[in-house]
């Protein structure tokens, strides 16, 4: 298989793409590529190009002259998987997953109830984090779109901004959460469009942000008499919406 680097949109559109410096090295000191090699450059906003490396420079630059390109059409649904920040690794792990899982974007969230605090330069380093891991993941799974990692807010001002799905779903343990595959269900019957689903910390969603989550139109939902982890909530919630509106099958 060809490698697989992404860069900005406007270096993309290029003849010439001058590739960032830790695709060169991976390109020329792990892999070995050399003049000639064949490689595909995408702007992680569907669109390929398809190319060979033109130049290896002195210091270990590398600029791909491009031989063809196509775009790639988004899936139909674009699913957000909007994600109380739990304790450890485990984002890290959601983020990798939903990449390959088809997410379109994660929002991560503060709770009242969550271990782990994010703000300032913290919470920005941890964003970059997660989004390099997230580019990673696009390289591995071969798709031409890269899930976006938004920036950390609290729960409450996700909510209330205005432009975010207007179709939402939140994980819950409460009687009245309906089975999520009666709502998937009742989703396939919409036209395709933006859908959220909302996944609490490790203590759960309180009482009051539930409520909250409702009065913005989320439905409840619940994924079985077993009481899952929050990452497997989360990937669990994730591939079913996947599977069941039909973006896996998308690219």
């Amino acid at each position: 298989m060809k490698p697989r680097c992404f860069v900005d949109p406007a270096e993309w559109a290029r003849e010439s793409i001058r590739l960032r410096a830790e695709d060169a090295h991976h390109l020329t000191d792990v892999l070995r590529a050399e003049v000639g090699t064949e490689v595909t450059v995408g702007d992680g906003r569907g669109g390929e190009a398809q190319g060979e490396i033109a130049e290896i420079g002195p210091e270990g630059g590398v600029v791909v002259r491009v031989l063809g390109r196509r775009p790639h059409g988004a899936a139909d649904w674009r699913i957000t998987l909007v994600q109380a920040v739990p304790k450890g690794e485990r984002m890290e792990w959601i983020v990798q997953k939903a990449v390959e899982l088809g997410a379109w974007s994660v929002v991560p969230v503060m709770t009242e109830r969550g271990v782990v605090r994010l703000e300032g330069g913290r919470a920005d380093n941890r964003v970059a984090r997660w989004q390099r891991i997230a580019v990673e993941a696009a390289k591995q799974c071969r798709t031409a779109w890269v899930m976006r990692v938004e920036p950390v807010v609290d729960l409450s001002q996700w909510l209330g901004a205005t432009g975010r799905p207007g179709a939402a779903v939140v994980g819950s343990l409460d009687a009245d959460a309906r089975p999520f595959r009666n709502v998937c269900a009742g989703l396939r019957l919409q036209p395709p469009g933006d859908v959220a689903v909302l996944i609490g910390p490790e203590g759960d969603f309180t009482p009051a942000e539930l409520a909250a989550a409702k009065a913005a139109g989320a439905t409840p939902v619940t994924f079985g008499r077993r009481v899952l982890r929050v990452e497997t909530a989360a990937l669990h919630a994730v591939s079913v919406l996947a599977y069941e509106l039909g973006v896996m099958a998308a690219e």
